[in-house]
């Protein structure tokens, strides 16, 4: 069904998945040339820890949160905020399965982890992620939905990087969607959610890089890193397609 849904999409698309504008060549892609150039990485600071954009006039370095508090992964990496058409974008493929926008989404993903500083007193630097892992979603959402976006996503990023997709490592237990809970309440809804299974002998200790479509609070990410390194990874670098402007009140 979802190799259906893609050529359907592919082969018969009358529009843009963003702007709903006619498309002149749809074999080109499913959005729009104009929309699929506003699909870039934003060139502004970041935080060099948890990817937190920051003002251009902020020197680079680490945000106020990742200087009070010690961060499970090694590094975040977002392409842009989650605003504008990364936000359409996201949400088309999330809830209405166009599922080919994960390739188009994918590539500033991609640019934006490679050209993202490596730093030493950050604690950032090392080795090259061995192995990419998708945070899943639970069983009965995969069900209905009939995807895991994230998994869509970690797909095109592991074979950019040339790394493996490791599947079946992380579970997800049942939980409230993290966009019903308060900001507040992300971390207490997320603890425990996630198990991890051994890891392949070959990653045992490697680096890996764990793919998300977005990096709100954090919760998510850190719960699932945690799993991972339980299970005996080693540093776990996050890649996701869009980051929050500011962290949520907590």
């Amino acid at each position: 069904m979802r190799w259906r849904r893609a050529f359907g999409q592919l082969v018969f698309p009358q529009c843009c998945c963003l702007c709903d504008g006619p498309l002149a060549d749809p074999l080109a892609g499913p959005a729009c040339p104009g929309c699929a150039d506003c699909l870039r990485p934003l060139a502004v600071p970041a935080c060099l820890k948890c990817g937190l954009f920051l003002a251009p006039s902020v020197p680079p370095g680490r945000c106020g949160e990742c200087r009070a508090r010690r961060r499970p992964f090694r590094m975040a990496v977002a392409a842009a905020p989650y605003e504008g058409a990364f936000r359409r974008a996201l949400l088309e493929l999330k809830f209405r399965r166009r599922e080919v926008l994960a390739e188009l989404l994918a590539k500033p993903a991609v640019s934006a982890f490679r050209r993202a500083p490596r730093d030493h007193d950050a604690g950032t630097a090392g080795a090259f992620p061995a192995a990419a892992v998708a945070v899943p979603v639970p069983f009965w959402r995969g069900r209905r939905r009939g995807f895991n976006q994230a998994e869509l996503l970690a797909r095109p990023v592991a074979r950019e990087f040339g790394i493996p997709l490791v599947r079946g490592v992380l579970r997800r237990r049942s939980r409230p969607p993290q966009t019903l809970v308060s900001p507040s309440a992300r971390r207490r809804n997320v603890r425990g959610a996630f198990r991890a299974g051994r890891l392949p002998e070959r990653l045992a200790g490697r680096p890996l890089l764990l793919v998300d479509d977005v990096f709100t609070t954090g919760s998510t990410v850190e719960a699932a890193v945690r799993a991972l390194i339980r299970a005996g990874a080693g540093p776990v670098d996050v890649l996701t397609v869009a980051r929050a402007w500011t962290p949520a009140p907590r």
